[in-house]
Order: C-alpha cells, then structure tokens, then sequence
C-alpha cells in the first residue's frame, strides 16, 4: 500500500546555524525549545544544575532563561538584545539540530 506522505526533513548543524543568524523568530523559538529542557528546580533559580547535555550551560542559564521566560510573556526584544541573543544561541545549534530532527 503506497501512502502519499512527505518525506521527513533532515536538518543538518549549518541549516540551523544559518536560521539562528537570519530569522529571528526562529532564534527566539529556539530559546524557548532550550528553556523547555531545563529542570523545573534550574527554570526557577535561573542556573544549570543536570550535565545531561541538553538545555543552557552554566554561563548562560540565567541570561538565557531570563530572555525565554520574557519571549513566553509576549515581550518584543531591543536590537542589541538580538545581537546578544543570537551570539549565545550559536553554540546550541547542535542541540537545536538535534531537537528539529527529533533524535
């Protein structure tokens, strides 16, 4: 029996790099998609506490888990914020690869 659905999309590191610097929806969503995988415990006090590879490091937990809770109240960011945002967010794109590709 032939079923007439598309075929999954693979993403690779450099796609997702790409959107990260060109899309800022997309690098704000990806915030959030990061901010999901942290514990409830490292969502409250803002730092990283699980190595279990997934989610903010250390340096950036609190910063980063700052800029998702204000993207989940709706709230638009500055210029600079982007900038900074977006250098950040580069280093998870492997992750974030990970998480497109559902592996």
């Amino acid at each position: 029996m032939e079923t007439n659905l598309p075929e999954k999309r693979i993403w690779t590191k450099e796609e997702i790099k790409n959107l990260l610097y060109k899309n800022n929806g997309f690098l704000i969503r990806s915030v959030i998609k990061l901010y999901e995988f942290q514990t409830n415990e490292e969502k409250a006090i803002k730092i990283t506490k699980e190595d279990n590879g997934i989610g903010f490091n250390a340096f950036d937990a609190e910063f980063l888990t700052d800029i998702a809770e204000k993207a989940l109240e709706g709230r638009l960011f500055s210029f600079n914020q982007i900038f900074v945002i977006r250098k950040k967010m580069v280093k998870y794109s492997g992750q974030i690869t990970n998480i497109a590709n559902n592996l």
